[in-house]
C-alpha cells in the first residue's frame, strides 16, 4: 500500500463528528486574568522587581560604610598607639636622665664630703705634727722646768706643788688629738668601703684593710694595754676602739656612734665626723635609741 492508496482511503472514510460543546470546553480551558474589585491583576511593578537588588545594594553600602568607619578608627588607634609609644620612650629617657642626674649629684655630694674629710684630716695631721715637733724640743725645757720645780720645792718645802706637770698635759693633749685623727681615718675607711658595697658598713675592721692606710690607726696612742703592729692583731680584735656599727646601712641616723675610744671619750659618727667629749658629756649626750648608741647634741 502506497501513499496514494492511503490518501484515497482517508478521503472516503466516515466523517468525524465534532462534539457540540467543544467550543464551550475550549473557552473554559482558556485562563484569562481575573478581575477583582474592578481591577485587573497584572504583572508585578518595577519597584517590586528591583526590591531584592536595592536591598542588596543598601546592605553592601552599609557594609562599606562600616568598614570605612572601622578602618578610620583603626588608623586613629594606631596613630595614638605610636604617640603613646613615643611618649613612653621619652618618659623612659627622662627617667634614665633623672636617675643619672641623681647618681651624679650623690657622687658629687660624696666627693665634697670626702674632700672636707680629707681637709680635716690634713688639718689634724698638721696639728699632730706641730705638737710632735714641739715635744721633740721639749727635753731641755722639761729639764729646766724640773730644776725650777726643785728650786721652788726647796724654798717652799711646806707648800704643795701648784704648778703641775706641763709636759705631761701637753703629751696627753697631743695623744688625744692623734686619737681623733685615728677615728677620722677609720670613719673615712668605712665610708669608702661602704661606697663599694651597697652603702653598708663592713662586718669588722679587718674587712677594710685595703681602705686603711696602716693597722696602727686602730690603736689609741694612750692605750698601753694593746700593741697593734700588723693586720693579724687587727684580725684578732687586739685594737683600742670599739666598732659599734658592723653591717648597718649608711642611711641610718648620721649621729649614730660608729667608733668610740674608752680612754679619751672621743667618738666617730656614722656621717664621718668626730666628736671630742668630756666625761660628763660622754655620759649625758650618748643615748641608746633602737639598740644603737646615738650622739644627741
Amino acid at each position: 500500500m502506497n501513499d496514494e492508496r492511503i490518501e484515497q482511503l482517508l478521503r472516503h472514510g466516515p466523517a468525524i463528528r465534532t462534539p457540540e460543546d467543544l467550543l464551550e470546553q475550549l473557552k473554559r480551558d482558556i485562563r484569562l486574568p481575573r478581575v477583582e474589585a474592578g481591577i485587573l491583576r497584572s504583572s508585578p511593578s518595577w519597584f517590586r522587581r528591583w526590591i531584592p537588588a536595592l536591598s542588596f545594594a543598601v546592605i553592601l553600602l552599609g557594609c562599606l560604610v562600616a568598614i570605612g568607619v572601622q578602618t578610620n578608627m583603626l588608623v586613629n588607634l594606631r596613630r595614638q598607639n605610636e604617640e603613646l609609644k613615643a611618649g613612653t620612650q621619652s618618659l623612659e629617657a627622662l627617667r634614665s636622665q633623672n636617675a643619672e642626674f641623681q647618681r651624679l649629684s650623690f657622687e658629687n655630694q660624696e666627693l665634697d664630703r670626702l674632700r672636707k674629710d680629707n681637709a680635716e684630716l690634713q688639718k689634724l695631721n698638721t696639728e699632730v705634727a706641730q705638737m710632735a715637733l714641739a715635744l721633740k724640743g721639749a727635753g731641755t725645757v722639761r729639764a729646766a722646768h724640773e730644776q725650777l720645780l726643785a728650786t721652788l720645792a726647796s724654798r717652799k718645802a711646806s707648800e704643795p706643788n701648784q704648778n703641775g706637770d706641763f709636759f705631761a698635759d701637753a703629751q696627753a693633749r697631743a695623744e688625744r688629738v692623734q686619737c681623733m685623727n685615728h677615728l677620722k681615718q677609720l670613719g673615712l675607711a668605712v665610708r669608702i668601703w661602704a661606697g663599694d658595697n651597697k652603702d653598708v658598713c663592713p662586718p669588722d675592721l679587718i674587712s677594710m684593710k685595703n681602705e686603711m692606710s696602716t693597722p696602727i690607726i686602730s690603736q689609741c696612742p694612750s692605750d698601753k694595754s694593746h700593741n697593734v703592729t700588723n693586720w693579724a692583731d687587727v684580725a684578732a680584735g687586739n685594737v683600742s676602739y670599739n666598732f659599734l656599727t658592723p653591717g648597718i646601712s649608711e642611711s641610718e641616723d648620721p649621729n649614730t656612734v660608729m667608733f668610740e675610744c674608752p680612754i679619751h671619750h672621743n667618738i666617730g659618727l656614722l656621717d664621718g665626723s668626730v666628736q671630742q667629749l668630756s666625761p660628763e658629756a660622754y655620759q649625758s649626750k650618748l643615748k641608746i635609741i633602737n639598740g644603737r648608741k646615738v650622739f644627741v647634741p
